[in-house]
């Protein structure tokens, strides 16, 4: 949000600027013009929103200043320096619509924009001691510099500090996905073996759920799946793991628990589950497998083995638990 303020006060700043500059500083507003595209663009690019409009945009605007310069060259100076502007542009084109992953936007985005202000040095020190504005100008451009550098250095940040939220948890139920699922499963698996302990595992599937799609639609199912997973997540044990592991399928990996401690838990999810009220759709159930990893067993085989249960669950009437093949 900060982020956003900012920009906005910059562009209103630089438009307000901009229109008080006569028009021997016109090189200079088009180096601001192109500068604050350049701005806008990164910034929708980064945060995966069309951009498309303000290039269209720009190019009319540089396309206009173009011609004015070639047929005008009363000023040779803002001709040179309106044909650098254009030649940095256009490569600043080719970076963004060529680079679409956040790394290689941050990188290249920021390269370039480091090589402009050089561009953007020069013009400044040809127009200062002819322009009134340049010097607040000057000061203006050099805290958006500094800015467009934190925000592009936070966005490195953020984005290698959320690459394991990224790859492990599902975007909609904020709980581990299947692929964290398997590694976890391996884990603990592996500790259970070593240390002669028990580990456990729950899979429950959502009764009908298609139904639920089909009548009320993708939407609600969704936030039928997100009411679930927070209601379970809430009443579980903080050593437990648990995960959405495929479409309505969820799974509990429950270290230190025995079979039986493990159909207990199973007990507890499923009557949690259909004495809850959910939003929209009301009532919903869920079937249930248990199942113990034995020793030296793989993460597939203990699952396949649970999975199996939670069918026979679903044969046998639903809303129940099955820990017997």
């Amino acid at each position: 949000m900060l982020v956003i303020v900012f920009v906005v006060i910059h562009l209103s700043l630089s438009a307000n600027f901009i229109q008080k500059i006569g028009a021997r500083d016109a090189s200079l507003i088009t180096a601001l013009y192109i500068y604050s595209a350049m701005q806008r663009a990164s910034i929708l690019a980064i945060n995966n929103q069309p951009y498309d409009p303000v290039l269209r945009e720009s190019d009319a605007y540089m396309d206009n200043m173009l011609k004015r310069y070639q047929t005008d060259r009363t000023y040779t100076d803002a001709h040179i320096q309106i044909n650098w502007i254009d030649t940095q542009w256009k490569y600043f084109k080719t970076i963004i619509t060529k680079n679409h992953a956040p790394t290689e936007i941050n990188n290249n985005l920021y390269s370039h924009i480091d090589r402009y202000w050089k561009t953007l040095s020069q013009i400044i020190e040809n127009q200062i001691e002819r322009s009134p504005f340049s010097k607040m100008i000057a000061l203006h451009i050099i805290i958006a510099v500094i800015f467009i550098a934190f925000i592009f250095f936070s966005i490195r940040r953020y984005i290698l500090s959320n690459s394991d939220v990224i790859k492990n948890y599902d975007p909609l139920t904020q709980i581990y996905n299947s692929r964290m699922f398997y590694r976890l499963l391996a884990q603990e698996i592996a500790k259970s073996s070593r240390y002669d302990r028990s580990t456990s595992l729950v899979i429950f599937d959502i009764d009908f759920f298609r139904r639920i799609n089909d009548f009320f639609g993708h939407k609600v199912g969704d936030d039928a799946l997100e009411q679930i997973a927070t209601l379970v997540n809430q009443n579980i044990r903080k050593s437990d793991f648990f995960c959405r592991v495929g479409g309505e399928t969820f799974a509990v990996i429950a270290p230190e628990t025995d079979i039986q401690q493990s159909i207990i838990l199973s007990e507890k999810i499923r009557k949690l589950i259909s004495g809850n009220n959910f939003k929209t759709v009301g009532r919903i159930t869920v079937s249930l497998g248990v199942s113990q990893a034995k020793k030296k067993e793989t993460p597939e085989t203990l699952y396949k083995r649970a999975n199996e249960r939670l069918l026979i669950a679903k044969k046998k009437g639903r809303n129940r638990t099955v820990a017997k093949s």
